[in-house]
C-alpha cells in the first residue's frame, strides 16, 4: 500500500514536472529570441552563475539537511515545535543572505572578475551591473529553500514543482516589457529585475501553501537552537561536496575553451537535455523517496525503509534505461528536432549530438547517484555521501583532462558518464554496508531485464531510423518519423518490461487498472 500510494504521487509528480519544464524551455527559447548571442546575453548567465549555482549550493545543503531534522522534531516534539524549528532556520538564512547580497552588491565588478578567464570590458560592465540586481534573488531562494522542504516533508510533492509558474511568467513580462519605451534601454536590466521578482513571487506562492499544514511565520533567529546548530553542522559537508561540484564546472568550462569553436556551446546544450531527461524522470522518483524515506526513518519502521528503497532505486533504473539506448540511437535526430532552427544548422547539430550520446549513456548512473545520496542524507550519514562525492569529482576532473585531450568536446559528457557511474558503485557498497540485506538481487534483476529490454527496443528503433529516417529530409517528415521511432521504443520496451513481470510495473498497471475500471 505504501508503494502504491507513492507510486500515485510520483505519477502525479511527473506530470506536473513535465508541464514546468515546458515553460522553462520557453522561457529559454524567448530569451534567445530576445537577446540572441549578444554581449549582452552572454553577460547574463556570468552575472547568474554566482547567486543561482554558488549560492544554490549553500541553500541547497540546508533544504537537504531540514527534512531529516524537521520530521524528526516533529514526531517527537510535536507539529508546534517543528513550526517552530522551521522559523528559526528560515530566519537564519533571511539574515545571512541579506548580508551576502548586500556584500554582492557592492563588489559586484570584483566578484564577475573572479569568474572570467578572457574576457572584454564591456562584457565586464554588463555582468557586474546585472550582478548588482541578480544577487538580492538569494534573500528569497534562501527562504524558498526550506518552505519546499516544509511542504515535502508534510508530503506535498506537487506545489514546490508549481512554484517556477509564477517565477517563469515574471520573466516572460520583464523580457515582453523589454521590447517598449522606456523599458527599452534598460532591456537586459529589466529581465534581470524579473528574475529577482519571480523568486520573490515563487516565495510568496509556497508560503501560501505552506499555511495550510500550519506554518506560521514570526521573527525567530535560531542562532543558539541546538537543533540548528546540528543541521549547520550536517549541512557543511553536503556543502562542501557540492562546492566540488562547482569546482569540476569551472574547470570543465575551462577545459573546453581550448577545442573547437562553438564546443562549449554544443556541450551546453546536450548538457540541458540531459538536465531535462533526469530532471523530469529521476528527480520526480528521488525527490518523492527522499521525503516518505525520512518519514519511514523518522519512524523507526526499518522493514518498510527497506521494502521502500528498494522500490525506489528500481523505479530509476526502469525509467531511465530506456532514456539512455534510445537516446544513444537517436541523439542526432534529438538534436535536430528540438535545436536546429536560425543560426542552429546542421554543423551544430553533429556538433552537440556527440556529447548528448555520452550524456545519454550515463543516465542510469546519475539517477542512481542522486537516489543512493539521499539516502545517505536520509541516514544522518553526510560524511560518507560527501566522501564518495569527492571521489566521484576528483575522478571527474581527472577523466575530464584525460579525455578532452583525447576526444576534444565529446570527452566532456564521457568524463562525466564515467564519473557518475563510479559514484554510484561506491554509493552502493556504503548502503550495503549501512543497511545490510535488503533484496540487492532483486536490484541487480531488475537491471538486467531494464538493460535487456532496452536493447531489444534499440534494436528496432535503430532499424525504423535507418529505413525512414535522414537528417537532411523535410522538417514536417523528419518531426513525424522521429516522433514514431520513440513512440515504438516506448511501446515495444513497455511490453517487455510487462512480460518480464517486474514487479513495480505490475503495481502501476494495476493501479491503472483500478483507477479506470479497466
Amino acid at each position: 500500500m505504501q508503494y502504491k500510494k507513492a507510486t500515485k504521487i510520483a505519477l502525479q509528480l511527473f506530470v506536473v514536472t513535465v508541464f514546468t519544464k515546458l515553460i522553462g524551455f520557453i522561457r529559454e527559447v524567448v530569451f534567445g529570441a530576445r537577446f540572441g548571442t549578444s554581449v549582452k546575453a552572454d553577460a547574463f548567465p556570468l552575472a547568474l552563475q554566482l547567486p543561482n549555482i554558488l549560492f544554490a549550493s549553500i541553500f541547497a545543503a540546508f533544504s537537504t539537511s531540514f527534512i531529516p531534522f524537521y520530521t524528526d522534531i516533529r514526531e517527537k516534539k510535536g507539529e508546534d515545535e517543528g513550526i517552530k524549528f522551521t522559523n528559526s532556520v528560515i530566519n537564519t538564512l533571511l539574515l545571512a543572505s541579506s548580508i551576502v547580497a548586500i556584500f554582492g552588491f557592492i563588489f559586484s565588478k570584483q566578484l564577475i572578475m573572479l569568474q572570467v578567464h578572457q574576457s572584454k570590458e564591456l562584457q565586464i560592465m554588463y555582468a557586474s551591473r546585472i550582478l548588482k540586481i541578480t544577487i538580492f534573488m538569494i534573500i528569497f531562494t534562501s527562504s524558498a529553500n526550506i518552505l519546499q522542504g516544509f511542504l515535502q516533508a508534510n508530503g506535498n510533492f506537487t506545489k514546490p514543482v508549481l512554484s517556477s509558474i509564477p517565477f517563469n511568467l515574471s520573466i516572460f513580462v520583464a523580457i515582453f516589457l523589454s521590447y517598449f519605451e522606456p523599458f527599452k534601454k534598460f532591456d537586459i536590466y529589466i529581465v534581470a529585475v524579473g528574475f529577482v521578482v519571480g523568486y520573490f513571487w515563487s516565495l510568496v506562492y509556497q508560503l501560501n501553501n505552506s499555511k495550510k499544514y500550519g506554518f506560521k511565520f514570526y521573527p525567530v533567529v535560531g542562532l543558539k537552537d541546538e537543533n540548528i546548530k546540528k543541521m549547520i553542522k550536517f549541512s557543511f559537508p553536503v556543502f562542501i561536496s557540492s562546492s566540488m561540484a562547482q569546482l569540476y564546472t569551472f574547470i570543465d568550462r575551462y577545459l573546453l575553451t581550448g577545442t573547437s569553436t562553438g564546443a562549449v556551446a554544443a556541450v551546453a546544450y546536450a548538457g540541458k537535455l540531459n538536465d531535462v531527461v533526469v530532471g523530469v524522470f529521476s528527480s520526480s522518483i528521488s525527490v518523492l523517496a527522499f521525503s516518505t524515506l525520512s518519514n519511514l526513518q523518522a519512524k523507526g519502521d526499518k522493514e518498510n525503509f527497506r521494502k521502500f528503497f528498494v522500490s525506489a532505486v528500481n523505479s530509476i533504473i526502469l525509467m531511465m534505461m530506456p532514456f539512455a539506448i534510445g537516446g544513444i540511437i537517436l541523439s542526432k535526430e534529438i538534436t535536430r528536432l528540438i535545436y536546429q532552427r536560425g543560426n542552429f544548422t546542421i554543423e551544430s547539430t553533429l556538433l552537440t549530438a556527440s556529447p548528448l550520446m555520452f550524456y545519454c549513456l550515463g543516465f542510469v548512473g546519475l539517477g542512481l547517484r542522486d537516489m543512493l545520496n539521499r539516502t545517505l542524507y536520509v541516514l544522518k550519514d553526510s560524511k560518507t555521501a560527501v566522501k564518495n562525492g569527492v571521489i566521484a569529482i576528483v575522478s571527474n576532473i581527472i577523466l575530464d583532462i584525460i579525455f578532452i585531450h583525447k576526444f576534444k568536446h565529446t570527452g566532456a559528457a564521457m568524463a562525466f558518464a564515467s564519473a557518475n557511474y563510479i559514484a554510484a558503485v561506491l554509493l552502493f557498497i556504503s548502503l550495503r554496508k549501512k543497511l545490510g540485506s535488503i533484496g540487492w538481487k532483486r536490484i541487480a534483476g531488475v537491471f538486467v531485464k531494464a538493460l535487456v529490454a532496452s536493447l531489444v527496443m534499440g534494436v528496432f528503433v535503430y532499424a525504423f531510423k535507418q529505413k525512414f529516417i535522414y537528417l537532411t529530409m523535410p522538417f514536417k517528415y523528419f518531426a513525424i518519423y522521429t516522433s514514431a521511432s520513440i513512440l515504438l521504443g516506448m511501446g515495444i520496451y513497455a511490453g517487455l518490461i510487462y512480460l518480464l513481470k517486474v514487479e513495480e510495473v505490475g503495481l502501476i498497471v494495476k493501479m491503472v487498472r483500478e483507477k479506470f475500471g479497466i
